[in-house]
């Protein structure tokens, strides 16, 4: 076949594919979150993960009210506070506090670099947990 020979037919047929699909779809397949949703996609996130907990119920809770608290320093433009409530609200998924898996905080820890915008958190933090389970190593 004359795609599969030549690499860059193959390339220039996908494009071109992608581009109607684009096209006639009205837009990107999948959109992610903008600046505005945001923290209603990490708050989704964290009610997902609630759906799943088990027969401990509660241990999610002071994450949705750790977020409610963000929405509302987001709301008012309060930024360095929403700064400071997000790297909270990662501090308590890296402590796996009030007893959530590892699984589901690795997760929603994971899903904050993602979608937060990098203004909101710091973003070295998870630099360093790539490291840490990539390499076994920590900077800093």
């Amino acid at each position: 076949m004359w795609v599969i020979d030549h690499p860059g037919r193959t390339m220039a047929v996908l494009m071109a594919l992608t581009g109607v699909l684009v096209v006639f779809l009205g837009g990107p397949l999948v959109t992610p979150p903008g600046e505005e949703g945001w923290l209603d996609s990490l708050m989704q996130a964290v009610l997902a993960e609630q759906a799943n907990e088990g027969p401990w119920w509660g241990m999610y809770a002071p994450y949705v009210e750790q977020l409610r608290a963000i929405q509302a320093d987001y709301d008012r433009g309060e930024t360095a506070a929403v700064y400071v409530g997000m790297n909270r609200f990662m501090d308590m998924l890296e402590q796996r506090a009030f007893g959530i898996s590892a699984d589901s905080a690795d997760r929603l820890f994971d899903y904050c670099y993602t979608v937060t915008p990098a203004r909101y958190h710091d973003v070295s933090r998870h630099i360093e947990k790539f490291r840490r389970d990539q390499f076994g190593e920590s900077h800093g």
